[in-house]
Parts: C-alpha cells; sequence; structure tokens
C-alpha cells in the first residue's frame, strides 16, 4: 500500500489551475476521503507520516496543495475564503472521479482556517469537519498570538533556519520536547519522490500573512470571516490542539468549540501547536474514533457527533 513516503503525485486541471495531489489508502471502503489542509507555509511534503500512515490503512488520504503552493499551479490566494474556493474547486471535479459526494475534512493551522471557509461556503462537501490548531477569526474574545514567533517562521530561508524556527514554534523549549521535535522533523523529511517542494517561498508567505491580517481585522466583510458565521455549521466538528500552543493561543480552540453547536474539545496536555506530531498515534486514534463515530440527536433526528473519548 501506498504511504505519505511512497504516494505518487498527481495532478488534476480544472478553474484554470493545475492542482498537486495525492490519493492513497484502501480502494474498496464505505469511508470517505480524509482531505488535509496545510499549515503557514507549508506543503504536501509536510505531514508527518506517523500521523498519515496509520490513517491510510483504513480509510482513503487525500493530501492537496493550494494554488501557488508546493507543485499546484497559480498565484496564492490572500484570503481564506480564496483558499477556500481553490478546494471547492478542486473537490468538484475530483470527488465524481472516485465516485465520491464529500470528505471528511481536516484543516491545520492556517489550513484550519480555509477549513472552516470551506464548511461555511460549501458545507455539502464535508461530512465531518476538524479543526487542529486553528482558530477563529476576529472577535471580542479572540486572543493575539505572539507576532514574532509568526514572522521567525516568515522570515526562514535556510533548512537549518526552517527547521529552528518550527522547533522553536512548534515545540516545548525543554531538551526532551526539542528532541521529539527533531524526530518529528527526520521523519517529515523523509519523502524524497518526485522531487521535494521547499517551504514557499518569499513572495506566497506575504500572500498567506495578507490573509491572515484580513482574517484578523474586524473591518472584513462578515461572509469573508468565520466568528459570526460559525452557528451555520451542521456537522460534527472536533476541535483540536495543545494546551501551550504559542502561535495561535489554545483559547482560540475553545472559543471554536463554543461557537460551534455540533464540536466536542480535545485539549492535549503538555504539548503545543505541533501537538498532532508530537501525539500523533493518540491523536490519529482520536481522530479515527471521532469519524467513525455517530449518534442520533433524539430532539431533532439529525445525525451528530458524541465525544467519543
Amino acid at each position: 500500500m501506498a504511504t505519505q513516503q511512497t504516494a505518487p503525485t498527481l495532478y488534476l486541471n480544472t478553474n484554470g489551475h493545475r492542482y498537486a495531489y495525492r490519493y492513497f489508502g484502501p480502494a474498496s471502503t464505505p469511508n470517505p476521503p480524509v482531505l488535509f489542509l496545510q499549515h503557514f507555509r507549508g506543503t504536501m511534503d509536510h505531514w508527518d507520516p506517523d500521523l498519515i500512515n496509520p490513517l491510510a490503512a483504513h480509510r482513503p488520504i487525500l493530501l492537496f496543495d493550494n494554488a501557488g503552493v508546493g507543485k499546484s499551479s497559480g498565484i496564492v490566494a490572500d484570503s481564506f475564503s480564496g483558499w477556500a474556493a481553490h478546494v471547492v474547486a478542486f473537490l468538484d471535479a475530483f470527488l465524481p472521479t472516485i465516485n465520491r459526494t464529500n470528505v471528511d475534512l481536516l484543516g491545520f493551522s492556517m489550513g484550519g482556517m480555509a477549513a472552516q471557509m470551506v464548511a461555511l461556503d460549501t458545507p455539502r462537501l464535508v461530512r465531518k469537519l476538524v479543526l487542529a490548531g486553528t482558530g477563529v477569526s476576529w472577535g471580542p474574545d479572540v486572543e493575539a498570538g505572539e507576532v514574532e514567533n509568526v514572522m521567525l517562521l516568515a522570515s526562514a530561508s535556510t533548512d537549518a533556519e526552517e527547521k529552528a524556527a518550527f522547533l522553536k514554534t512548534f515545540y516545548s523549549p525543554s531538551a526532551e520536547k526539542q528532541a521529539r521535535g527533531a524526530q518529528w522533523w527526520e521523519r517529515m523529511n523523509q519523502r524524497q519522490l518526485d522531487g521535494r517542494s521547499p517551504y514557499l517561498n518569499a513572495e506566497g508567505t506575504q500572500r498567506q500573512l495578507a490573509a491572515v491580517g484580513k482574517w484578523l481585522n474586524p473591518e472584513t466583510d462578515p461572509r469573508e470571516a468565520s466568528y459570526k458565521r460559525l452557528g451555520e455549521l451542521k456537522m460534527p466538528v472536533l476541535v483540536a490542539n495543545g494546551d501551550n500552543d504559542v502561535l495561535i493561543p489554545s483559547h482560540n480552540s475553545w472559543v471554536l468549540s463554543q461557537r460551534i453547536k455540533t464540536a466536542t474539545l480535545m485539549i492535549y496536555p503538555d504539548v503545543g501547536h505541533g501537538f498532532l506530531n508530537e501525539q500523533a498515534a493518540m491523536f490519529g486514534k482520536h481522530l479515527e474514533l471521532f469519524l467513525d463515530s455517530e449518534a442520533v440527536n433524539p430532539l431533532s433526528g439529525e445525525q451528530y457527533c458524541e465525544n467519543p473519548f
């Protein structure tokens, strides 16, 4: 079976773009694909195989480079609604080729901001939603992260600078935690097939930062943001984070869970933004429990997700 390290890169031409993706996992299963949307500057090559490969044993995995990122053509959208529009265009073209109508959608960090907009603007495409290490758009109870941490990631331009920046912002500073971060970095860089994509270039990075600026601007059109709209979500949602996220404060995960009526909140102790890598085995098992669990709301008869933990 193909893995995160060995799955071939495929391409789909639609919407005037050439989108790069990888699709692997069991060929015959009732489970819909899990589509992963990546963090700031990241590409398909920056997922942890310790998270992806065990999931691929039971359900199809769909990794995706948004426009202007990695191996996909085009220009990076400067809003998360723009990111979401590319995801929708890709799925509308791709899903009929595998006789599916929707996906389970996981967005990590900035990818989680785009995932919120996909689910809000085109809910027919999302069966279940996972928001990992991410935050809601501007609102009165939203906490801002430390700008210097984001700028450290944005300015890193060499392998050594990138490693130092991601280990500092994704992992706690203790020697033990930094050693775990170094192990993650080694795992993540195992894939070399068909040319490894670097982190997003300076121009694309500035456009991603512009998207964050709009996300956190109180003057942004509410339809281009999520805070006032999260009550529209009807699908089951899992919100997850570490308890010490220095990039997107962990408090914002609580805000997300409070504003989404169908949300389950999972906070992992003694970990930060990189919780889904540091706790890949545990998070992967919790993720599968969430994706597999269903219950009926006795008040409405609608499907919703109980807390499965």
